[in-house]
């Protein structure tokens, strides 16, 4: 029996999935991405969902400590306004 192929927009949900269970492991500090966070972002470019600057953004929030002065929860805001911004695009909004 054949597994059917899933939607692009169940690939899209799945991908910011990913990308949200990523941002809460590095809520308190960057983590290194697995390569799903990397298929995940990749996905959502090709896709248009995610434009460059924000994945190129979202990955500094991920991976690397903020600039000093700049708050932890800064790191977390920026990278919630990406997913929420992800999937309402996904969302057709």
């Amino acid at each position: 029996m054949a597994i059917p192929a899933p939607s692009p927009h169940r690939m899209n949900r799945h991908a910011i999935e990913v990308l949200d269970a990523a941002r809460v492991a590095a809520k308190d500090k960057p983590i290194k991405p697995t390569p799903a966070v990397r298929l995940a972002l990749s996905w959502l470019s090709l896709n248009k969902i995610a434009e460059g600057f924000q994945v190129e953004r979202y990955w500094e929030a991920l991976t690397k400590t903020p600039p000093h002065g700049m708050a932890d929860y800064v790191r977390a805001r920026d990278m919630q306004i990406y997913i929420d911004r992800w999937t309402k695009v996904a969302a057709g909004g």
